[in-house]
């Protein structure tokens, strides 16, 4: 897995940066680890400090409002599943996801409706096509209508390679 890591230069305490609030575009949908115990890891892709505030991880209808959560530059926080037991930097446990191996999607939302493209900042479907949100991200243009990550029903982990790949291992 990959991390693409970036440094604020000369900056000695980093306030989270909001614009207005609003620091939603700052994090993609980095991994998705499968199965009942399965998080989705957020990471703050830019060279700012962001909260996670405002920001909904969704399964449309379903959505867990996320924490006041700082996270730094090219760091991610992870939205568990389980009780986030074994893992690093979770920002919630206990989410209401389903996030199992056969197919599914996650979806990042900022206030608003779900169906509405200007509220979605970040979209993964795995397994099969569509989804309750493709049409939002397809319409968003974070989406390709028509296509998923692969997956297989004992699928442990949905990841993104340095070839801008989305694989998945295997039990």
């Amino acid at each position: 897995m990959a991390l693409a890591l970036f440094v604020a230069a000369c900056q000695s305490s980093p306030t989270p940066t909001t614009f207005g609030g609003d620091a939603s575009r700052f994090f993609a949908i980095e991994e998705v680890g499968l199965g009942p115990d399965g998080y989705v890891s957020l990471l703050n892709y830019t060279a700012q400090p962001a909260s996670l505030k405002g920001l909904r991880l969704c399964q449309p209808p379903t959505c867990v409002a996320l924490p006041d959560t700082t996270v730094q530059p090219g760091a991610a926080a992870l939205i568990a599943a389980g009780d986030g037991s074994g893992l690093e930097h979770v920002a919630v446990s206990g989410a209401d996801l389903a996030l199992t191996p056969a197919a599914g999607e996650v979806a990042l939302f900022a206030a608003g409706q779900l169906n509405d493209p200007s509220n979605i900042r970040a979209y993964l479907e795995w397994g099969s096509t569509p989804h309750a949100a493709t049409a939002t991200a397809v319409e968003a243009g974070l989406w390709r209508d028509g296509t998923y990550a692969p997956s297989a029903e004992n699928a442990t982990r949905l990841y993104k390679t340095d070839a801008n790949l989305w694989v998945f291992d295997t039990q």
